[in-house]
């Protein structure tokens, strides 16, 4: 008899790693946004003390931390809230949206730090560029762009509102340059964004071939062994978690060593192709179909007792042997059958290794008592 392990691994969803990724991208845009407020507070306090010059006066600086300090605390709340009540199915759009309020709120709060601390004469002027450069690797280019064009316009306007309507042609291409400067920051960082994200996308292609070479069988695209464990041991803890049933069905097919013989291994692998494609065709969308050896393939079915599955394992049997089978003349019973052995929770028992053996046990009776049937599995099979 078969041994089953108890311990299984699962392949990383890239569904999943994606909206981490995006979660995380967020996260640290609210964790850089510490750093950057209490930067603005030690930074002024030190170029006030070290200069000898007043760039910002000390209630200017408290009103923009407050401020900054508050909307720190906001999309960290928000981010919480949404991943809290989302229950684990994240939604990449509203995470989006938010980068989006967090950048647009940053913006305001730079500009107001940069009017009262000298205006275009300001030393952190040049936050405009970083500003520029975070946002078009955070959000899509086309909101990127807008806020590089909102961002040259607040400049300007900074500039009038410390320098006046009047200023000298020196000072005024020195504002054109540093708006020259902002596009090209942009065009640079999207170029390289845009490079990235493309990256991104055929790693996470990658991700998804990789994840689904993992867990299916090459030749007949059910599940393969490995992760048809996986499944039944959380279909097990979830049985037990709600109290509600689930049966197991394992079959074969019968003869098919004289099949792949007679007929060659080319002609067997399409038979087990379609067996697999029958199996697609009669079992319930919630049921999880897997290829468990050479010929051998199992089915877990949630929610469903022994009736359910007896009625599940007829239809595949019927199926199979009403199928025309190249070939199938040459078996002993003149056609491919199958026979099927059924265990369910938790009647037959409390463990995978107890349900798996015990439908193993009926599919085995199955046979030696004349195969193409169907058996459930009782206490006196074991006699």
């Amino acid at each position: 008899m078969r041994n089953v392990t108890d311990t299984f691994s699962e392949s990383e969803d890239p569904r999943k790693l994606a909206t981490g990724l995006i979660i995380g991208k967020n996260q640290w845009l609210t964790s850089s946004r510490w750093v950057y407020t209490f930067f603005i507070l030690i930074f002024f306090i030190a170029y006030n003390y070290f200069s000898g010059e007043v760039a910002i006066d000390y209630r200017s600086i408290v009103l923009i931390v407050l401020l900054s300090l508050l909307g720190n605390l906001i999309f960290i709340f928000a981010l919480k809230r949404h991943i809290k009540f989302s229950s684990g199915e994240v939604n990449q759009e509203a995470l989006s949206s938010l980068a989006v309020l967090q950048l647009d709120f940053d913006l305001v709060v730079l500009s107001l730090l940069v009017f009262f601390s000298g205006g275009f004469d300001s030393p952190v002027i040049v936050l405009f560029i970083f500003y520029i450069l975070i946002s078009t690797f955070l959000v899509y280019h086309q909101k990127a762009f807008k806020n590089t064009l909102t961002a040259m316009v607040l400049v300007v306007v900074i500039f009038f509102s410390n320098e006046g309507l009047i200023v000298s042609s020196k000072k005024l291409t020195t504002v054109i340059g540093f708006n020259a400067i902002l596009m090209i920051a942009y065009l640079i960082a999207a170029y390289l964004s845009r490079n990235l994200m493309e990256n991104e996308e055929k790693l996470r292609e990658l991700l998804v071939k990789f994840r689904q070479l993992s867990v299916t069988d090459g030749l007949t695209d059910l599940y393969n062994q490995s992760h048809f464990f996986l499944l039944l041991n959380l279909q097990l803890e979830r049985s037990r978690r709600y109290r509600t049933a689930f049966s197991l069905i394992i079959f074969d097919v019968d003869h098919f060593k004289n099949y792949n013989d007679t007929n060659g291994h080319i002609l067997g692998s399409e038979a087990l192709r379609r067996v697999a494609r029958l199996m697609k065709e009669v079992f319930r969308a919630s049921d999880m179909l897997a290829k468990y050896g050479g010929d051998e393939f199992v089915v877990i079915l949630p929610n469903s007792d022994k009736v359910g599955a007896f009625l599940g394992a007829e239809r595949i049997r019927e199926a199979v042997e009403n199928e025309a089978f190249k070939g199938a003349e040459n078996q002993p019973m003149g056609r491919v059958t199958l026979s099927l052995g059924i265990a369910s929770y938790p009647e037959h028992g409390s463990t995978t290794r107890d349900i798996l053996d015990k439908a193993d046990k009926a599919m085995y009776f199955a046979k030696e008592t004349g195969r193409n049937k169907t058996v459930i599995y009782n206490e006196e099979l074991e006699d």
